[in-house]
C-alpha cells in the first residue's frame, strides 16, 4: 500500500473511531482471525505477569487507546493505574468506562483472562471493579515529547505497560529510538516494562480510515530497547493470523518484559 490516504500520528485526533475499533477487537474467539489477534494479545499479557516479575505500587499505561485489555491481567499487580492516550475521543471512552457508564465492553476478555487464571467467569464484575478502583487518572500523552505529559508532569513509576503505541507513532528508526527513550525516561530504575507490539508492517485499518505504522524487526526491537537501558528478561513471539490483507500487513507480534537498568538517567 502506498502513502497515499494513510492516515498519520495527527489524524488520530479527528480520524481514529474508537467504536469501530471495538468491533474489530472487541472479543477474544480463538475461531476468527481478529478475535484471535485479541486472544494472543491478552494471553502474552497475562504470561508475562503470571511469571511473577512484574511487581510495583504505581502502573503507567501508554497509549491505552479505546480499550483496558492491558490492565486485566496487570491490575492485581498493582496499587495505582494511570491511563495515557493522544486520541481524545479515546480518553473519553476510557472516561465513560471508568465510570460505570459504557456498557457490554470488555466483559468476554475479563472472563478470558480469568479463565487463563484458573477463575469462574462469576469473577468478572470483581475484576472490572478492581480495575476501575485502581485508576488515579486518565491522561493526555504525547510520547514524542521528552515529557509526554507536558504541559503537566507525572512521577515515575515502578511498571509500565504499552501495546501497539510506538510503531503507530514512530516514522524510522531513529523517532522510535527517541519515543522509546521517552517510554523509559517515566519508569524508575529497576521498574519493569511490559511491551506487546507488531513485528513489521506498514499500516492497519479501522472503519473505513487506514494508519500507517512503523514496522520492526526483531533484532532491531530488541537493539533499540536495549540502547535506551532496557534490560530484556523474556521475549515471546508469534506469526500474525491469516488476518485480511485490506486489515493490515503486519508480519506478527511480540511480548517482551525488561526491567530499566539501575544507571540509566
Amino acid at each position: 500500500m502506498t502513502d497515499k490516504g494513510l492516515q498519520y500520528t495527527e489524524d488520530y485526533t479527528t480520524d481514529f473511531d474508537p467504536q469501530s475499533y471495538l468491533e474489530i477487537f472487541e472479543e477474544p474467539n480463538p475461531n476468527t482471525t481478529r478475535g484471535l489477534q485479541t486472544s494472543l494479545n491478552l494471553t502474552a499479557f497475562h504470561h508475562a505477569y503470571a511469571s511473577g516479575i512484574i511487581k510495583g505500587k504505581t502502573l503507567l499505561d501508554i497509549g491505552t487507546g479505546p480499550s483496558i485489555l492491558s490492565l486485566i491481567s496487570a491490575a492485581k499487580h498493582c496499587d495505582n493505574i494511570f491511563l495515557s492516550e493522544f486520541c481524545p475521543r479515546n480518553r473519553e471512552l476510557l472516561k465513560q468506562w471508568h465510570h460505570g457508564s459504557l456498557k457490554s465492553h470488555f466483559e468476554k476478555s475479563i472472563e478470558f483472562v480469568l479463565k487463563l487464571e484458573g477463575k469462574s467467569d462469576i469473577d468478572v464484575p470483581e475484576r472490572a471493579t478492581s480495575i476501575r478502583d485502581k485508576i488515579l487518572g486518565i491522561l493526555h500523552c504525547d510520547i514524542r515529547n521528552e515529557n509526554p505529559f507536558s504541559p503537566n508532569f507525572l512521577s515515575s513509576v515502578d511498571i509500565i505497560t504499552s501495546s501497539f503505541c510506538l510503531e503507530t507513532v514512530a516514522t524510522d528508526l531513529a523517532s522510535y529510538e527517541g519515543c522509546a527513550r521517552n517510554v523509559v525516561g517515566m519508569l524508575k530504575p529497576g521498574g519493569c516494562l511490559v511491551m506487546v507490539g507488531s513485528l513489521g508492517g506498514t499500516y492497519y485499518t479501522v472503519g473505513e480510515k487506514t494508519f500507517r505504522c512503523f514496522g520492526m524487526s526483531i533484532d532491531e526491537l530488541k537493539s533499540t530497547w536495549q540502547k535506551v537501558g532496557i534490560e530484556i528478561i523474556s521475549w515471546y513471539a508469534v506469526t500474525r493470523p491469516e488476518i485480511e490483507p485490506e486489515f493490515t500487513d503486519i508480519d506478527g507480534c511480540y511480548c517482551m518484559v525488561g526491567k530499566k537498568v539501575p544507571e540509566t538517567l
